[in-house]
């Protein structure tokens, strides 16, 4: 297997940093930032081969580390078997003590990042475990290696609220924390709605009340694990902890896996931040939702027409994310806008007078106060400050989730529907004693965003 580095490559100036798409490399879109002197940087992970290549064009590159073998993705791992007995005796021991009252954190130890099985068993638990508010609910589509993906929804049984969030996980196989993290948060729920208690994360608190109203009258989609056959790739002990891609085996090309992240309806064709190389990290697939795991996405979004926002949950950088990530954004002309063909070539270039994406200004004054809420709830819970910025930062993308998600607002399909994307953490894998405080600010921003579509 080859080698790779984690990596800060320095650009001159902002035209260098957009002529690295022609490299087609494993780039961090969301660390892109500018630095001193008027240059610019971004993180990345990649190849000798390609830090050679970027220094003989221009670049700076800055060795970090050599990506290691094994992390904390095959190293600190724990089956649903394990996890369930933990809790057995810890609800055990809370009952002889006559504490059935205590805390939902009490009864749900977790000591290390679930398996891709562990996640599945988890959501069956949930849904056996608290009958009258959890629902379990089969995928159409079987991913490549044969499993069946479940997501579950959360909110009293035969009641359609107006309001509907879907929570998505596990994109991308290496980002191994944000699975766990929705699974803990909605246990997390269950468990404080059916002992009426509150929820805390550190500093920030929500009541018995808090929690009722969001399951009485929200209801709550969580695909915590999108990519299972890509999780389970990162956990295997002969596989890849740096794997990004689905494991779609692309027969007659060279590698496996398509990025899951660039393969959605949102200018595909463009190849802004994407590509046909099935060898690269951001290889788009042959067309737009060709992937299995794209599908059952869909399926949710299409089926359940009351979700009127969606949150994909990723790692790493720490900031949230909203629409466009293809390019800069105005509020002016809504006929420069991605459905216009008069415009094709001239995106993907922050920073240029030429074009400019164009957004609701009400949309956007939603997408700036959610997100400033959001980030303050986050920050409550330990002081960890994530920035809230729109998708694009200094480094353009296509066919991602966030922008096809809020591009339905504008394509015909005549969804009122959002689309926001949370980056976790400061790396792909941390130690899970740093993951679960990483979870318990994530989720108290989660929260958050239950009461905010209560409002």
């Amino acid at each position: 297997m080859t080698t790779r580095f984690f990596v800060q490559i320095i650009a001159k100036n902002k035209q260098q940093l957009m002529d690295l798409q022609k490299f087609e490399l494993d780039l961090f879109q969301s660390t892109g930032k500018s630095i001193e002197d008027k240059k610019f940087s971004i993180d990345g992970l990649i190849t000798l081969e390609d830090v050679n290549k970027l220094v003989q064009n221009g670049y700076k590159v800055m060795v970090k580390k050599e990506s290691m073998k094994r992390t904390p993705a095959i190293d600190e791992t724990m089956s649903f078997e394990e996890w369930s007995e933990v809790v057995k005796k810890e609800e055990k021991e809370e009952k002889e003590e006559g504490l059935r009252q205590a805390k939902p954190e009490k009864a749900l130890t977790f000591k290390g990042y679930l398996t891709s099985k562990g996640i599945h068993s988890a959501l069956q638990y949930l849904a056996k475990t608290y009958p009258s508010i959890v629902q379990l609910i089969s995928l159409p589509e079987k991913t490549y290696e044969g499993y069946m993906s479940k997501a579950i929804k959360i909110g009293v049984k035969n009641t359609t609220p107006k309001n509907g969030i879907l929570f998505l996980g596990g994109v991308h196989a290496r980002e191994i924390l944000n699975p766990d993290l929705l699974v803990k948060l909605t246990l997390d729920l269950c468990q404080a709605y059916s002992s009426n208690n509150g929820l805390t994360y550190g500093g920030k608190s929500f009541t018995a009340e808090d929690v009722k109203q969001i399951v009485d009258n929200l209801e709550l989609f969580v695909f915590p694990l999108v990519n299972p056959d890509g999780r389970s790739f990162v956990q295997a002990p002969n596989g890849d902890v740096w794997w990004r891609k689905n494991r779609n085996p692309n027969p007659g090309l060279e590698q496996k896996g398509v990025d899951l992240n660039r393969n959605y309806d949102f200018l595909w064709q463009s190849g802004i931040g994407t590509s046909t190389n099935s060898t690269t990290e951001i290889y788009k697939g042959k067309e737009p939702a060709s992937e299995k795991e794209t599908k059952n996405v869909l399926h949710l979004i299409n089926k359940y027409k009351n979700i009127t926002c969606v949150f994909d949950i990723h790692s790493y950088s720490e900031v949230i994310l909203y629409p466009w990530g293809d390019d800069d954004i105005q509020t002016e002309d809504p006929d420069m806008n991605f459905g216009n063909p008069d415009y094709d070539g001239s995106r993907g270039i922050p920073g240029d007078s030429i074009y400019k994406e164009y957004i609701h200004k009400k949309d956007l004054n939603w997408y700036e106060s959610t997100g400033k809420r959001i980030r303050n709830a986050i920050a409550a819970v330990q002081g960890t400050v994530y920035e809230a910025q729109h998708s694009i930062g200094l480094y353009p993308t296509s066919g991602s989730c966030d922008d096809y998600i809020y591009s339905l607002r504008y394509n015909g399909a005549n969804r009122e529907i959002k689309g926001f994307t949370i980056e976790t953490a400061k790396l792909f894998q941390p130690t899970y004693e740093d993951a679960i405080k990483v979870m318990s600010e994530v989720s108290a921003g989660l929260v958050e965003v239950c009461k905010i579509h209560l409002e």
